[in-house]
């Protein structure tokens, strides 16, 4: 036990500078009471979720309230920048920042080209090893249900990503059969677990989404024992960005994701793997409440550095790839339109230039933001950028949004199970989280 627990102490002291804030990892003291490794760890992302889902007592969420109190606890997990859905997804399995796994946004920047077509869906974008690659290398088998950045991947022994088709009107789950692994799973899940996918029984944001893909995740623990699962739940995702972080629907969300996790739980129970199962429930980000739209590109296009639409003539662009708005320059070098830009920012009304902060090359590149970004401007909490080129700079709108690079939308995290014990800890960044379950599992 003691050489574990110096391990992971070693371990997380070394990377410090990444994992944790202000000194060593607190996930090395989270297993104490566990001579050996567990035999399973099952990762389970909540997308968008934060700390209040859990310890607001009219949160509908007694499975994560359970595991909170009996289980290692993190109030704060600090993300990437930005703290978006697919580079928190990426940073979860790999441990490193964008500037280093290289998918740094949901859909990539791709230099004045429409990107409304496209995702980092691939598992081939990711440049570093992932904790599937490792485990698998190790001989443990691994499993993945509907996590970003995973089609493809050939270290994943059971196999349905996140992935879909451009043509909406066509049958989604049969599109993605094809690109599940191993050819049939989905069909076999369909028949055996959670029945018939289709539009209405697993619609995006839809409450029965969570439930199924829960069953599903019992269903290949049961029969084919993955000894790495990571599990991807997106409802509350959907209901935060429509409509804010106080609605009656997102009680119903994170109810339903609540519900999803404590299937999983009573499964472990069912089939005795309690005593040898680690699950690990964090999200990618949480959300901020916003009333306000601000547009950058604006300027840019009234300026005549950037064109009206996507495809035509631009020197300059800012891409909101996130909440943070990344400022990318035709020509790495170009001083001159980059000068142009701070005497822009710097003559904006105070109406508009107190919205935002002006993040420069320093931060973001320490931070492990894209290189080829020049500078970003960060919103104060209660505004969303976008990446509209026309119309008002700033806009009246209500919803919830995330990808800032400051924390504001920090997530949380539970570890519970096998060897943990009750710990309570502040703040941890995203990065600690996936060499703390390659330590888990004997393959670092």
């Amino acid at each position: 036990m003691l050489s574990f627990i110096f391990l992971l102490t070693s371990l997380f002291s070394i990377e410090a500078p990444s994992g944790a804030v202000g000194g060593a990892n607190p996930l090395s003291v989270g297993v104490a009471n566990s001579l050996t490794s567990p035999r399973y760890v099952i990762l389970i992302t909540i997308d968008g979720m934060r700390a209040e889902m859990i310890d607001d007592p009219n949160m509908p969420s007694p499975f994560l309230k359970r595991m909170s109190r009996e289980g290692l606890r993190v109030d704060r997990v600090i993300g990437v920048p930005p703290a978006a859905t697919y580079p928190s997804h990426t940073t979860l399995v790999t441990g490193e920042v964008p500037a280093r796994h290289r998918v740094f946004y949901n859909r990539p920047f791709l230099w004045n080209k429409d990107t409304a077509r496209i995702s980092y869906w691939y598992a081939d974008s990711i440049a570093v090893p992932t904790i599937w690659q490792r485990a698998h290398e190790a001989g443990l088998k691994t499993a993945s249900l509907f996590w970003p950045v995973s089609t493809g991947s050939p270290y994943i022994d059971y196999n349905v990503p996140e992935f879909w088709s451009l043509d909406y009107s066509c049958d989604q789950m049969e599109y993605i059969k094809p690109s599940c692994t191993p050819l049939g799973i989905l069909d076999e899940l369909e028949q055996n677990a959670c029945g018939k996918l289709d539009t209405i029984t697993y619609q995006a944001g839809s409450l029965q989404r969570d439930g199924r893909t829960a069953a599903m995740a019992n269903y290949l623990m049961n029969h084919y024992q993955p000894q790495l699962m990571t599990i991807h739940l997106i409802t509350t995702d959907y209901s935060q960005h429509a409509l804010g972080t106080q609605s009656q629907q997102l009680l119903e969300d994170v109810g339903s994701a609540d519900h999803a996790v404590g299937t999983i739980i009573e499964n472990l129970r069912l089939t005795h793997r309690l005593d040898s199962t680690v699950v690990i429930v964090t999200g990618d980000h949480g959300f901020c409440d916003y009333s306000q739209t601000l547009s950058p590109n604006v300027w840019l296009t009234e300026g005549g550095l950037l064109s009206s639409e996507p495809g035509g003539e631009w020197k300059a662009c800012f891409y909101a790839g996130g909440n943070t708005s990344f400022l990318y320059l035709k020509r790495g070098g170009d001083k001159k339109t980059l000068r142009r830009i701070r005497q822009l920012i710097d003559r904006l009304p105070a109406d508009q230039r107190s919205l935002f902060r002006v993040v420069e090359k320093d931060e973001l590149t320490a931070k492990g933001a894209d290189p080829a970004a020049v500078l970003a401007l960060e919103p104060v909490v209660g505004v969303a950028m976008t990446n509209n080129r026309t119309g008002a700079v700033v806009s009246q709108r209500k919803g919830g949004t995330h990808g800032f690079i400051s924390g504001q939308d920090a997530t949380t995290l539970i570890a519970w199970g096998a060897g943990i014990t009750p710990q309570r800890q502040d703040t941890i960044r995203q990065t600690a989280i996936a060499p703390w379950i390659l330590t888990m599992l004997g393959c670092r």
